[in-house]
């Protein structure tokens, strides 16, 4: 067996370092909700136009059916819930949006 399983006082250093340089490089977005009142991916793809991006990872507290939909045929953008962060998809997307109760527990997490 060639697994060896990283500490988990080392995953949260590598996933605070990574959310640290995000914000560093103004590439992490604070958002109080990322909900869509119908499922369209047009109009999901025209918000995220708006904010110039190329690849979005998008960090929700809890899973909106309308904002999954919308964003599922869409590939340079991810949506993941809060649980499922990890440094791998922080680093491979260009900008990051969190969701204001999503980022909350995050930093409870990481304290």
């Amino acid at each position: 067996q060639y697994v060896i399983k990283v500490p988990k006082k080392v995953r949260k250093a590598a996933l605070r370092m990574a959310l640290t340089d995000k914000l560093q490089n103004e590439k992490l977005i604070v958002i109080d909700s990322f909900s869509f009142p119908e499922i369209k991916t047009k109009a999901f793809v025209e918000a995220m136009r708006r904010f110039d991006v190329r690849t979005a990872l998008i960090v929700a507290d809890q899973m909106d059916e309308n904002l999954d939909k919308s964003s599922r045929n869409v590939p340079w953008v991810k949506v993941m819930r809060r649980e499922g962060l990890n440094v791998y998809d922080i680093l491979k997307y260009d900008n990051l949006f969190v969701e204001q109760p999503a980022l909350k527990k995050i930093e409870e997490v990481l304290a």
